[in-house]
């Protein structure tokens, strides 16, 4: 947790206050908690009743409150929703991309619809709301609401506000990336999963070159060789033909139907048994050009038990 802030007086205190806000090791923090501590030292640093974030809906319809702090009462909620066709010009403003800044929000053009259902219930005279951008879209805004007398807004206290809402979007990017880096691996689990658990042989070679990079459990036990034992050796070596053209020839065939058709071959185990298979292949673009060859190798058991 952040350290409780005290009220900025002129620019250096922004500052201080905005390299403490950026070492806070928010990437350690869930989302919801870094945005509670960016609302709660916001209106600690500005010394202001009301500081809340808004996410924008994909339709860019609504505005909902993701969390408001409120001061005077140490208190977080949130829930609250604004509604386009309620409040068009204030929407209108922010999907141009500059701040809000309202000295006295029951005049300003963009916030004065505000008045009756917002601003007078909760006693705010002043506002500014500042738009959240993502990837240059627009995600949401941070607004920063002064409860009684309205004044006009310092230059430190724009910047804060400016300061908070980049804070905001850096969260929210870290976020996104955490999230695809958590869907990658699992994804990369499960395929191991599949890969290790899959009941058929399957063997993983170079595509240019057909030394083997991998194989599963299955294709141990078909081939009768430990997988240390089948690492950098030819796909080609283990067909029982003894014809390496012939046996490249299958390969190239393989690579070829991608996984459209299944082909026979014989393969040799370790103990010089001659095994019927089917056989598929796709090939796999990886990165950087690099290509591989996933080949599944099935046992025909009624042909292997009759030779």
């Amino acid at each position: 947790m952040l350290p409780p802030f005290r009220p900025l007086a002129d620019s250096l205190d922004l500052q201080s206050a905005f390299a403490q806000l950026s070492r806070g090791g928010f990437a350690s923090n869930s989302l919801h908690e870094t945005l509670r501590q960016l609302t709660a030292a916001t209106g600690q640093m500005l010394n202001i009743e009301r500081v809340s974030l808004w996410g924008l809906t994909a339709e860019q319809l609504t505005l909902e409150c993701i969390d408001l702090y409120e001061l005077s009462r140490n208190r977080h909620s949130n829930g609250v929703v604004l509604h386009a066709t309620r409040y068009p010009e204030y929407f209108r403003a922010l999907a141009q991309g500059e701040p809000i800044i309202a000295d006295d929000a029951l005049k300003h053009p963009s916030t004065q619809e505000f008045a009756d259902d917002y601003l007078l219930m909760n006693g705010i005279s002043a506002l500014i709301a500042s738009p959240i951008h993502v990837n240059g879209e627009l995600q949401g805004v941070l607004r920063i609401e002064r409860v009684g007398p309205h004044s006009a807004w310092t230059s430190v206290q724009r910047l804060l506000a400016h300061a908070v809402s980049n804070l905001v979007a850096i969260a929210l990017l870290q976020h996104h990336v955490a999230t695809i880096e958590e869907d990658l691996h699992d994804a990369n689990s499960l395929r191991h999963a599949l890969f290790m658990g899959a009941r058929d042989a399957i063997l993983i070679s170079d595509a240019d070159s057909g030394h083997i990079l991998d194989a599963n459990p299955q294709a141990e036990r078909l081939f009768g060789r430990e997988l240390q034992q089948l690492l950098g050796i030819l796909q080609a070596e283990l067909h029982a033909s003894g014809d390496t053209q012939e046996a490249r020839a299958v390969i190239g065939t393989l690579i070829r139907l991608d996984g459209a058709q299944a082909l026979r071959s014989e393969v040799i185990a370790a103990d010089g048994r001659i095994i019927p298979v089917e056989v598929t292949g796709q090939l796999v673009h990886l990165e950087k050009g690099k290509k591989v060859v996933q080949g599944v190798f099935r046992p025909l058991i009624d042909e292997a038990s009759n030779g």
